[in-house]
């Protein structure tokens, strides 16, 4: 999504185009397409979904390396969204 236009997109509509892009990168095994979806400076927080532990990884090659030990065996799919913002 080109940031020019997100303006005129809604941010549940923003929400559900990324999160779709991170579900099929994750179920095809693509972690770099995956990773690319973060900025440099970033956080995730995983809750037992990836790590089996709270544990908070930080930046993009933190997300990275989790993801090239986790995500064989978390095999996530069916992401979406569940009510509104």
């Amino acid at each position: 999504m080109d940031r020019r236009d997100s303006a005129d997109i809604a941010p549940s509509q923003q929400a559900a185009t990324w999160l779709g892009s991170f579900g099929r990168a994750l179920e095809a095994g693509d972690i770099e397409a995956a990773t690319n979806l973060f900025a440099e400076d970033c956080y995730w927080r995983d809750l037992l979904t990836f790590t089996w532990n709270i544990k908070t990884m930080e930046g993009q090659a933190a997300i990275r390396e989790m993801l090239k030990a986790t995500l064989s065996l978390a095999q996530p799919s069916h992401w979406h969204l569940t009510g509104e913002p």
